[in-house]
């Protein structure tokens, strides 16, 4: 079966049912959150904020008597969790929430928010238990959609009830917004767990079938491209055992039945091919491209796709013992050169930017590497910067001291070096023959033990 929601889209889901809004984390945030865990047997309560790229996580301290109190001053905390159930946080600088946890109640009364931005709070809460329901699927025991969705609507409506009560009439539009797509991401989150248990019963199961038959796929403001993706790979599936032709090309084809509406065919048809484009590369894309092309009616999409498909192309095109493409390049003066220039000499091209720290941390190899070979007349060794802010990337030559050859291409990542080489992340390291000839289109990393060696036999044969 094709996995309906890849891991991404699932992580995605989750997200949307938890995170309703973005706190930016404040200095001097002077947050407080006290109360107390009714019934407590030592459940780990913690709280979490993200700090440039980390999520951190504090363990609050609860006494025997389950009474809590936690204070930050720098950080907006954006999550709580207690007994291993989570919920998402709305909170300004200087506010104080009190908690009530009873651990012997279930549903919205469960966890009780009072004080600051309470009514938001237990709405997050709300929201945070539609979240719990993919886990409650887990069990392995399949459950008929009826009796699912009784238990969606319940939590919906409870909710919905909640939203009803925020005062901030920007904030409760955007969350409403949001809210909408919910009972669809549930609703294929169940199709693609009971899959697994019994494909023949959900795709039997006539209250599943109509659920998918009563999404409006042409209604922007009720569906986006992850429940679109979900609807058409259902119908995908059920075809699977009488259509084996390539799923693209009957994705497409899928689009055009289910979806009127040519702007929203439009996007949606584009997303799908920038996503099969950042995937794993297949050499048949192109017919699936041509098949795109045909959907889509936006001129200016199909462009920014095709220069994104000439790049993937590529991919097969460089490729070991050919000729490198010649391109042009600049030295920190502003002098031009070009690969085949060095012709007669075998290349080390190093491909890296300022802002790329795996780049720079192979800075210091290369340097030893240019080290070893630096009275070595058959090999030259050049490193060429992505960067597009020319002064950043002299004045990092200039701090670095960078003995060996220095250039920069013009456009960046968008130049026609970084395309026609297929590349996608850097460092990338290259090795050319003294005739031109690409030894090796991937090459090793500088910092690998061995590239040294490496480079001499290739040398000396």
């Amino acid at each position: 079966m094709f996995k309906i929601i890849d891991d991404y889209m699932i992580k995605k889901y989750i997200l949307l049912l938890i995170l309703f809004c973005i706190t930016i984390n404040v200095t001097y945030a002077q947050i407080e959150i006290s109360g107390t865990i009714k019934y407590y047997r030592g459940e780990c309560l913690t709280v979490s904020y993200p700090v440039g790229r980390k999520d951190v996580v504090d363990t609050l301290q609860v006494d025997k008597n389950g009474a809590f109190v936690y204070k930050n001053e720098q950080y907006i905390p954006l999550f709580l969790s207690i007994a291993k159930e989570k919920t998402s946080l709305y909170l300004q600088p200087g506010d104080q929430i009190k908690v009530t946890v009873n651990l012997k109640k279930e549903g919205s009364e469960r966890v009780v928010f009072k004080g600051n931005r309470a009514i938001e709070n237990n709405y997050q809460y709300a929201m945070s238990r539609l979240a719990l329901l993919q886990q409650e699927l887990m069990s392995g025991k399949y459950e008929t959609f009826k009796d699912y969705q009784k238990e969606l609507d319940e939590r919906i409506q409870v909710a919905e009830e909640m939203l009803e009560k925020v005062a901030d009439k920007q904030l409760q539009t955007k969350w409403a917004h949001l809210q909408n797509v919910i009972p669809y991401y549930l609703g294929l989150d169940y199709y693609r767990i009971m899959y697994r248990i019994d494909p023949d019963k959900v795709y039997s199961d006539p209250d599943f079938v109509s659920f998918i038959q009563s999404i409006d796929l042409n209604d922007r403001d009720q569906v986006d491209y992850n429940v679109i993706f979900g609807v058409i790979n259902w119908y995908l599936d059920k075809d699977n055992e009488t259509d084996t032709r390539d799923r693209s090309i009957r994705y497409f084809e899928t689009v055009e039945k289910v979806i009127s509406d040519q702007q929203v065919k439009n996007e949606h048809v584009t997303a799908y091919m920038n996503w099969k484009l950042q995937g794993d590369k297949t050499p048949d894309i192109q017919e699936v491209f041509d098949k795109y092309k045909v959907v889509c009616t936006d001129s200016v999409a199909i462009a920014v796709c095709q220069e994104k498909l000439d790049k993937y192309l590529n991919y097969f095109k460089i490729r070991n013992g050919i000729e490198a493409p010649d391109f042009e390049m600049l030295d920190v003066n502003g002098q031009k050169y070009r690969l085949s220039d060095f012709r007669g000499k075998m290349v080390y091209i190093d491909v890296w930017a300022t802002w790329c720290a795996p780049c720079k941390a192979e800075i210091p190899h290369v340097a030893a590497l240019h080290e070893k070979f630096k009275n070595d007349n058959r090999i030259v060794f050049i490193s060429i910067s992505v960067d597009t802010r020319v002064k950043a990337w002299k004045k990092m030559v200039e701090e670095k001291n960078l003995a060996w050859q220095q250039f920069i291409v013009e456009g960046g990542t968008n130049s026609f070096f970084y395309k026609q080489y297929a590349i996608e992340f850097i460092p990338r390291f290259m090795l050319i023959d003294k005739n031109g000839i690409i030894v090796e289109v991937d090459y090793m990393k500088p910092s690998v033990p061995g590239c040294a060696d490496n480079i001499r036999a290739r040398l000396d044969k």
